[in-house]
């Protein structure tokens, strides 16, 4: 595994932290303004939406994690693939599983950033 792959699985650690304890202004530096993800329902989200459930009162996150991730690197971008475990609550709308996730990173001149993302429920192992 390359310096660059390991730094980005430590990043990945790290946002999983963020995101647990709902830091939305030090998870906002991790996404890349023209964001684009899709969530497990298929519906786009961009980094407001994204960034912004951690401002809501009534949005938790009870488990988080990642594992089995793979990181390649090429030319200032990055894809990673891995499985995340969540479980939580967003207004009455509980959520929870396990799903295969994708990030593809941008290396900018802040650092690494999200640019894009996409979560798929594991159905079967």
């Amino acid at each position: 595994m390359t310096t660059a792959e390991q730094h980005l699985i430590d990043l990945s650690d790290k946002i999983v932290e963020i995101e647990l304890r709902k830091d939305a202004d030090a998870l906002e530096r991790y996404i890349a303004d023209d964001y684009v993800g899709v969530d497990p329902s298929g519906a786009l989200i961009d980094k407001e939406i994204a960034v912004g459930r951690y401002r809501r009162d009534d949005f938790h996150l009870y488990e988080h994690g990642v594992s089995d991730i793979s990181v390649t690197v090429t030319a200032g971008t990055a894809l990673e693939i891995g499985v995340m475990t969540l479980r939580g609550r967003l207004g009455a709308f509980e959520f929870g599983g396990r799903y295969r996730y994708i990030h593809y990173w941008l290396h900018t001149a802040d650092g690494w950033k999200v640019r894009a993302s996409q979560l798929t429920p594991i159905l079967r192992d």
